[in-house]
């Protein structure tokens, strides 16, 4: 009998011993290691990976930043990447239709460049003047592993949208203001360029 309970005993012993060994090791922190702590919306939007699109007679403009210490201080820097990736949009956007609008004429695309810089201007401060309207902020703050311990930063975006009536009333205006400055100027092809752009668009 006592055999047996000596056989018991090295058993349980045994069984013991091997699920100590299996057991699974609790991972340390990596430096570098980031994870979401806290969030303004329960889900990350879309738009953060779409720095413009256009969407129901609106067109949007996103823009965010990074590793911020404070989210007030990020939405800021993030609604002026969201007006930088809106004056880079627009210039992107005059080109293709000026481009377009030029096609089979006499006029050279190569022309188009200064021409397409300063009717971007135009447009985007008649923009910031009128029509552009802040849609939605996020930002989430993230706790990042250091080799002191652990700090927190921010991520913030911002994400801006106007009308396209607003953005094709701005795109006229310049458009008109350009073949004015032009026709001051006594530069006829400048003046050519806008007068024909000015035909073709707002047909």
């Amino acid at each position: 009998m006592r055999k047996l309970v000596l056989c018991a005993e090295y058993f349980l012993a045994g069984v013991l011993l091997a699920s100590c060994a299996t057991a699974p090791k609790v991972s340390e922190p990596v430096i570098g290691q980031e994870r979401v702590v806290e969030r303004s919306a329960k889900e990350r939007p879309e738009w953060i990976e779409m720095p413009s699109f256009e969407e129901g007679g609106m067109l949007y403009f996103s823009g965010g930043v990074r590793d911020r210490a404070s989210y007030s201080l990020g939405l800021r820097q993030a609604k002026a990447e969201a007006i930088k990736n809106l004056a880079e949009g627009i210039q992107a956007r005059v080109r293709t239709e000026f481009t377009e609008a030029i096609q089979g004429s006499n006029i050279n695309e190569s022309d188009l460049g200064e021409f397409v810089q300063d009717a971007v201007g135009i447009i985007t401060d008649n923009l910031n003047i009128q029509g552009l309207v802040p849609k939605e902020n996020y930002w989430e703050k993230v706790e990042k592993v250091t080799a002191t311990g652990v700090e927190y930063k921010y991520n913030c975006f911002c994400l801006l949208a106007i009308s396209k009536k607003d953005y094709l009333q701005a795109r006229d205006i310049a458009l008109n203001g350009l073949a004015e400055k032009a026709k001051k100027e006594q530069n006829k092809k400048a003046e050519a360029i806008a007068t024909q752009l000015l035909e073709r668009l707002t047909k």
